[in-house]
Order: structure tokens, then sequence, then C-alpha cells
């Protein structure tokens, strides 16, 4: 499995400006826990949400606690069908434990979508692929070191709301069926 040192060493051969830091306990499962590790507004921190579609395996980048629109991930990648990926087939696919997979280091067949609301001009923080680190980078520098293809995936809520946590069930999307929207975000 990849790692804090894996991502630290790819950024450093790309010469990228960037930073691995401790966080305040562990970051055990998912990369929606940094903004309280750290403790900083969930729009400082990013996480990388996987799924199957029939063109490939799809990572997106968004916010913590965001999930993206499933139709416009779809519509990014030109696939007909979507289902947020089991842990298994993250970890098969990235080769980074599922729940705290880096941007950095994803192997080619990894289509990488970013949200357009992403501001390249400011610091966030991101999964190393383990708990207790979390890498700092400014998202231009870190969206350019990725070749992530910037589209919209999601709007941010209002600054007085919470985004909505990640609720990792999985779930198919034909678009020849109208898929129900989200429901409300979870207690």
């Amino acid at each position: 499995m990849l790692g804090a040192l894996d991502v630290h060493r790819d950024l450093l051969q790309r010469s990228v400006p960037h930073e691995v830091v401790r966080v305040r306990g562990a970051v055990a499962a998912d990369a929606d826990d940094l903004p309280r590790a750290l403790d900083v507004p969930t729009t400082s921190c990013l996480a990388v949400r996987c799924y199957v579609t029939d063109v490939g395996f799809t990572a997106t980048l968004v916010h913590a606690g965001v999930v993206p629109d499933p139709t416009a991930v779809l519509d990014a990648v030109g696939a007909r069908t979507l289902r947020a990926a089991t842990a298994d087939e993250v970890n098969l696919a990235t080769d980074y434990a599922a729940g705290l997979v880096s941007p950095v280091g994803l192997p080619p067949a990894v289509h990488l979508l970013a949200d357009a609301v992403l501001d390249p001009r400011t610091v966030v923080y991101c999964p190393v692929g383990e708990g207790g680190v979390a890498l700092g980078i400014r998202v231009g520098d870190l969206l350019v070191a990725v070749s992530a293809r910037v589209t919209p995936l999601s709007s941010l809520p209002l600054p007085s709301q919470e985004p909505r946590p990640w609720s990792g069930r999985e779930r198919v999307i034909d678009l020849e069926t109208p898929a129900p929207r989200p429901g409300p975000p979870r207690p």
C-alpha cells in the first residue's frame, strides 16, 4: 500500500512545494475526519471519492464532506453507469487504503476529476494513504502535479451549512432510468 513517504517522494521528484503534517489523533477511516483532526474548516480539506463506471475506475477530488453529483461524474467521463467503489476495489485500483486515498500517485488508468469549485490559490490538506498524517499543498500545484481534469462536480453548501457526509453506500446509476437525488444528510 502507498503512504505518506510515497506521496512525499512523488512530489519532490516533480519539485512541487508541499508539506506532510502530523494530525492530532489518528485519522482512522476516511478523509472526512481531516477537518476535525486538523481543527480547520471542511473547505480546507479534500477527499477522493472513488467510483466504478462502465468506462473504468474514476476518482473525484472534492472538499471533505462533499459528495459529487453522480450525473456530473457520468457526464465528465462519458459513462452510462456509476456506482461507489467498494473498499476492496479502491484498495486494488489505487494501492491506497480506502477512505484515505491520496490524489497523488494514482495509476494512469484511474480517471481523476477535480471539482471546479476548488480555488487554485488556497492551501488545502488531503490524505496520504495512512492515518495520522496529511498532505498540505496549494490546490493549483496539486492539480498540475496530478493532471486532474477540472470540471463542475458539486456545489458547496451555503456557509451556514455543513457539507453532506460521504455515505459510503454503493449506488448504481443508469442514465436511461432517472436516479433519485441523494437523501438528507445522515445524523
